[in-house]
């Protein structure tokens, strides 16, 4: 009988060190990359303020989807502008308002009058469209006066995104501006008809983000001056990267977020994945014609780096990126079904060596942007070779 069990145990040990033998862990392929970006960026993670989280996705014997996660550097008191990640809460609320409110057409081509944006009048699929695929700053104004940062900011608690606040838009103002919804009108385009509309629209009380440190850098510019302290983030945006990998986990797979859902249908939820998806080139809009900027791969950092000559034909890919003030970011999707590769990767860095804001002077592309790359592609082709390396 022991001897049984000997050969038992043995067989064991022998399957457990060739599994060993083939299955790396991300972070040993991390260690072991030799690309001097990686090495620069991970060799000082504090000063980049790098955060990574990745979620793998796999298929069990029952044909039920999991995720399975790692993440780097978790550090939830550390601010961090997310410039565009907002227009991913501002989407999922604006669906739910919508849906609630039910006096808007399904297709979203009713117009939305704002008198104080630049753009007075587009229709909200426009405007939707634009903001997901070309991270339109007017568009995410528009949306944002609409639904309204009470609205917004009520949703986002309800929902247990306790770490996200929506509290200003993508232009000057007091925070008291920022945090009222201006007056907006919602015309039908079939019979010209108001559908919605509410005038000026005030907080109850203003809202601020519970991190305490968010002064940033060592001077910063306004307008041509330059003030020697460090930029206040007090009353700015922030989007804790727990939360906006959840909301993109949900878009895909409702089920294995940790939060609860939006108010949203199945092909709501499609439209968003079709616009994160969708090239940022509208020839029909005058500012995304220039197909020399705007490419297909414009806003995709991950594997891609905004190269215009990178290209997987046979994957799905959709993400939103942010970059601002020296503040970097990007939450993708990527899906191989040729080789059985799926995951989310958001990424969170700074990079601004001067440490001065405002300034033009960033590192996106020296640094920022080829990490992102590099880190994407570490990835993809380890899961490919691998199966798993969120271990």
């Amino acid at each position: 009988m022991k001897r049984i069990w000997g050969i038992i145990s043995l067989i064991v040990c022998l399957n457990l060190a060739a599994k060993s033998q083939f299955t790396d862990s991300i972070q040993s392929i991390i260690d072991r990359d030799t690309s001097s970006v990686i090495r620069e960026v991970f060799s000082h993670p504090d000063y980049y303020r790098l955060k990574i989280l990745l979620s793998e996705i796999s298929i069990d014997s029952k044909g039920f989807k999991h995720q399975t996660s790692w993440s780097f550097r978790d550090t939830a008191k550390e601010y961090f502008y997310p410039a565009s990640l907002v227009k991913i809460p501002l989407a999922l609320t604006t669906l739910q308002f919508i849906n609630e409110k039910k006096v808007f057409s399904n297709d979203l081509s009713d117009f939305l009058i704002d008198s104080s944006s630049n753009v007075n009048e587009r229709s909200l699929n426009d405007d939707y469209l634009l903001m997901l695929s070309a991270s339109d700053n007017n568009a995410f104004n528009r949306l944002y006066n609409m639904v309204g940062c009470k609205y917004i900011n009520i949703n986002l608690m309800k929902k247990g995104y306790l770490n996200t606040y929506l509290i200003h838009r993508f232009e000057q103002g007091g925070v008291q501006y920022h945090q009222t919804a201006l007056p907006v009108q919602v015309v039908s385009a079939k019979t010209c008809e108001t559908l919605y509309s509410h005038s000026s629209d005030s907080i109850y009380s203003i809202i601020q983000h519970d991190i305490k440190d968010s002064l940033v850098g060592i001077a910063y510019y306004q307008n041509d001056s330059l003030i020697p302290k460090p930029k206040s983030f007090r009353y700015h945006n922030y989007v804790d990267i727990k939360d906006i990998h959840d909301m993109m986990v949900s878009l895909k797979y409702p089920y294995l977020s940790n939060h609860r859902s939006f108010n949203i249908t199945d092909s709501q939820r499609g439209a968003i994945i079709r616009h994160l998806g969708t090239s940022p080139l509208h020839p029909n809009t005058v500012e995304y014609s220039d197909t020399s900027v705007f490419h297909s791969n414009f806003l995709r950092f991950t594997l891609f780096g905004q190269d215009k000559k990178v290209y997987y034909p046979n994957i799905e890919y959709f993400n939103k990126s942010a970059m601002a003030y020296g503040f970097l970011a990007d939450c993708s999707y990527l899906y191989d079904p040729e080789n059985r590769v799926e995951f989310f990767l958001t990424i969170y860095m700074y990079v601004n060596k001067d440490e001065i804001l405002n300034d033009n002077k960033y590192d996106y592309d020296t640094i920022g942007v080829p990490f992102m790359k590099r880190l994407g592609e570490i990835i993809y082709s380890g899961i490919k070779k691998n199966k798993t390396i969120a271990q």
